[in-house]
C-alpha cells in the first residue's frame, strides 16, 4: 500500500475513524483497496492532488497514451485536413477500424475513432499526417507533455502498443487529462457513446465507432475517460467525473479490477462512502447502414501489440519474422520464451529458434527486431517464403 498520500476531506474521517475503533493494535491504512499499481486523485479546477499511490512511478500506460496524442492532434489547427491512410499506418496492430491503405479520413474523425474505439490505426494515420511520422509525431507529444507538467511521460508512439521506454506516472495522466478536459471538442468525443465518421475511398462509406468506457452511462456518476490495455501494463484508465458542481480526475494504472478500482477511487474522491445503486440512462440506437465495422478486438487484447498481430504466423500474406537464435539447447530456448512472454512477447518455438510476429511488410518487422535487439536479444528479420 506504499506511496506518498495528501489526506484530505474525507480521508481524514477514515483515518481518524479507523484510529478511534482500535482495533486490537492493528494499523488500517486510509485509502481505497485497489488491484491497480499506481493511482491518483486530483481536482480538476485547481490541479491539487487530493490522494495518491505510487502516484509520481513511470509505468506502461497502454492506450491512455491516446489522450496526449489527441492533444497534440487537435492543437495542430487542421481538424478538417483530409489524411491519407499508409501501408504502414493500415498495418498497425488492433484494436484497430480496419483501415485500408490509400483511404482518407478527416482528422476531425480520426479522433473519434481513436478516443471511442481506441483505434490504433487511426493514431498512426494522426501521427504520420500531423508530424510525417512516428517519431516526429512522438516529439511532439513528449515536448507538450513536460510543458505542460508531465515530467516524467516519455512517448514512444503515438497509441501505446509495447516499446521500451514508453512510460507515464498516473500523474502524468492526470495532468495532461486535466489539460484535455479544457478543450471542447475532447469532452464532446469523450461525452459520445457511439457514433459513425466517414472514410474516403473510391466512395464515401461509414464506420460505426463505440466507446470504450463502461462508466460513461448507467454509474451513478457520468464518467468521461479513457482506457487502456497490455499484457505489460494491465488495465489502465484516466478519467473525470462531476458531482456537485465539483469534478474529480482518477488516473490508475497497472490494474486486474479496473472498473472496481475506478469506482472505488471516485467514491474517495467525492467522499460518496458506499456507492449508491447504478441509475439506469437511455443509450442511443445505433445507426443501421455502415459498410465495415471497426474490429472486433476481446478486452483482454485490446491494444496489444504482441497478441492478435504480432504473435502468430498463420496468416496468408505473411512474408516475414523474426527469429532468435538458434540457442546453444533447446532448454536455454524455452526459458528465453518464458522470458518474453512475462514481457507481453508470445514466441513459438521451432528447435533451438523462436519466432514472433508474421507480416506482410518487412519494415515492420524490422521495428520488431529492433526493439527486441534494444532490449539484448539477439533478432533477426526472416523471410517466410
Amino acid at each position: 500500500m506504499g506511496g506518498r498520500r495528501r489526506l484530505t476531506g474525507p480521508v481524514i474521517a477514515l483515518a481518524l475513524t479507523a484510529g478511534a475503533l482500535g482495533c486490537s493494535g492493528v494499523v488500517f491504512a486510509a485509502g481505497p483497496t485497489l488491484t491497480a499499481r499506481a493511482a491518483v486523485i486530483m481536482d480538476a479546477a485547481t490541479g491539487e492532488v487530493l490522494w495518491e499511490r505510487n502516484a509520481s512511478e513511470p509505468l506502461p500506460p497502454a492506450s491512455t497514451t491516446k489522450v496526449m496524442t489527441a492533444i497534440v492532434a487537435l492543437e495542430s489547427g487542421r481538424l478538417d485536413d483530409s489524411f491519407r491512410v499508409s501501408a504502414n499506418a493500415a498495418e498497425t496492430p488492433p484494436s484497430k477500424i480496419n483501415l485500408r491503405a490509400g483511404e482518407r479520413v478527416q482528422l476531425r474523425s480520426l479522433l473519434y475513432a481513436l478516443l471511442l474505439n481506441s483505434a490504433n490505426d487511426a493514431a498512426e494515420v494522426i501521427a504520420e499526417g500531423v508530424a510525417g511520422s512516428e517519431e516526429q509525431f512522438a516529439a511532439l507529444m513528449n515536448a507538450r507533455a513536460h510543458q505542460l507538467g508531465a515530467s516524467t511521460a516519455h512517448f514512444v508512439n503515438p497509441h501505446g502498443l509495447t516499446a521500451p521506454g514508453h512510460v507515464a506516472s498516473a500523474l502524468d495522466l492526470a495532468t495532461i487529462f486535466r489539460h484535455a478536459l479544457q478543450q471542447p471538442l475532447l469532452r464532446e468525443i469523450l461525452e459520445t457513446r457511439e457514433t459513425r465518421v466517414p472514410i474516403e475511398s473510391a466512395s464515401t462509406f461509414w464506420v460505426s465507432l463505440h466507446s470504450h468506457n463502461r462508466l460513461l452511462t448507467g454509474y451513478q456518476y457520468p464518467v468521461i475517460g479513457k482506457t487502456g490495455y497490455t499484457r505489460p501494463a494491465r488495465r489502465c484508465f484516466v478519467g473525470a467525473a462531476t458531482h456537485d458542481d465539483r469534478e474529480i480526475i482518477i488516473a490508475l494504472l497497472g490494474a486486474t479490477d479496473l472498473w472496481g478500482d475506478a469506482k472505488r477511487l471516485f467514491a474517495q474522491g467525492f467522499g460518496a462512502g458506499p456507492e449508491r445503486p447504478p441509475t439506469v440512462m437511455a443509450r442511443a440506437v445505433p445507426h443501421r447502414r455502415m459498410v465495415r465495422q471497426a474490429q472486433v478486438v476481446p478486452a483482454r487484447a485490446e491494444g496489444d501489440a504482441e497478441a492478435p498481430a504480432e504473435a502468430h504466423a498463420d496468416s496468408a500474406a505473411a512474408q516475414y519474422t523474426v527469429q532468435i537464435g538458434p540457442f546453444a539447447t533447446r532448454r536455454a530456448a524455452t526459458a528465453s520464451r518464458g522470458r518474453l512472454a512475462h514481457r507481453g512477447y508470445t514466441a513459438l518455438l521451432t528447435g533451438r529458434t523462436l519466432r514472433l510476429g508474421s507480416f506482410s511488410n518487412r519494415s515492420r518487422a524490422e521495428r520488431l527486431a529492433a526493439r527486441l535487439q534494444s532490449t539484448g536479444y539477439h533478432a533477426t528479420v526472416v523471410a517466410l517464403r
